[in-house]
């Protein structure tokens, strides 16, 4: 009796377990024209020459795209098996890799586990490509041979018959009362004063911050993420010929930045602002390898000028707010350039009265908003 007690309580566990996990859905990844259920879909996602279906979509998740596993590892010609709190992923080929089902690489929405696309991806021996035209990433390996824009073409009707009406909230938007004020080059010797004129006019602001600095101040990089400031990254060197080098260099900056901000104060972040602006120097291919890794690209619409003008901080001041009266009187939000510099702390008081008078609010930039970048690339 305790014997056939133990067989039906092992019995029930291991319908348990694939009741909460491999119920989700039809295994086999399917493409156009299949029979799969109407579903609207925010992003898609492709492998090699197919596009993936599936009963819920793709989703955006703290900046990282995330799929669901079961359709996309079918497509990869993975296995999935669930067992005390880990996934078990086998390729066909025999290749196993086992992650921990903790939230951090996976999620559970609706009843369905979602992974994210990239680390699936890179686990099986996948490259990240991004049609932005359609709103596509796609993994590509030996398997493949479309390029992009065949594969953009093989699939725009079926991509435009399900692709969901998004509203998505841009930075610029008339009568928002918002406006953004970014420090670039920090942490410095300066973050601190910076800090506490932001603590003492309550204002929120975000920092792009270089990793061998944070590295030098970590305790101000500590003081910026437990503010509720906005953080992002600008890279290790602040090099041009170093940063862009290839795209895999700037890439690689970025998360060793990522890496040093973690390191002091526990946080990652997506939010991204290359060396001297966007243009011209990141360019498409640049783009497409930060964009696989989920991070969001940011420049400006003010330049305050305050690295030109640190001898005369009241020029700071005068081409602000000419510039932030202009934004207001075109609806246009601003975004303002300013660095992690003495200068700034100094007039930055002043700056924050005037610009409230204005009727502004100081919010920092978030990894969920669209984007704003001197080439238009939302993503």
């Amino acid at each position: 009796m305790k014997k056939l007690f133990n067989s039906s309580k092992w019995l029930l566990s291991l319908l348990l377990i694939f009741g909460c996990v491999l119920s989700l859905g039809n295994y086999n990844a399917t493409a156009e024209g299949s029979s799969a259920a109407p579903v609207k879909y925010s992003v898609f996602t492709g492998v090699n020459d197919n596009l993936v279906t599936y009963p819920m979509s793709p989703v955006i998740h703290k900046g990282t795209l995330y799929v669901p596993i079961v359709q996309t590892a079918a497509a990869m010609n993975v296995s999935v098996q669930y067992s005390q709190g880990n996934l078990t992923l086998t390729h066909s080929g025999g290749k196993k890799v086992m992650l921990p089902a903790d939230g951090n690489n996976t999620f559970v929405k609706n009843g369905r586990t979602f992974i994210s696309f990239r680390v699936l991806s890179e686990k099986f021996g996948f490259q990240l490509s991004y049609i932005a035209s359609q709103n596509v990433y796609r993994a590509i390996n030996g398997g493949a041979t479309l390029n992009d824009a065949q594969f953009a073409e093989k699939y725009s009707s079926f991509i435009k018959q399900h692709k969901a009406a998004t509203s998505t909230q841009p930075p610029a938007s008339s009568g928002s009362g918002t406006i953004y004020i970014t420090f670039d080059d920090g942490p410095s010797p300066y973050t601190m004063q910076l800090l506490d004129v932001l603590d003492q006019n309550n204002v929120k602001a975000t920092f792009f911050m270089l990793g061998n600095q944070i590295a030098s101040h970590p305790s101000s990089a500590a003081r910026i993420v437990k503010g509720g400031h906005g953080v992002g990254l600008h890279g290790m060197t602040h090099q041009k010929n170093k940063f862009y080098a290839s795209p895999y260099s700037a890439l690689n900056e970025m998360n060793m930045d990522n890496n040093k901000l973690h390191e002091a104060a526990q946080v990652y972040t997506k939010l991204i602002r290359v060396p001297y602006g966007s243009k011209p120097y990141f360019t498409k291919a640049y783009r497409d390898q930060t964009a696989a890794y989920g991070y969001h690209l940011w420049d400006w619409n003010i330049d305050s000028n305050d690295w030109r003008y640190q001898s005369n901080p009241q020029k700071i001041y005068d081409n602000v707010m000419r510039d932030v009266k202009n934004m207001k009187k075109k609806g246009v939000t601003p975004v303002v350039l300013f660095h992690d510099q003495e200068a700034t702390v100094k007039i930055l008081p002043k700056l924050i009265k005037a610009i409230q008078a204005e009727g502004y609010t100081f919010k920092p930039i978030t990894s969920d908003m669209t984007p704003l970048n001197f080439w238009n690339d939302e993503r």
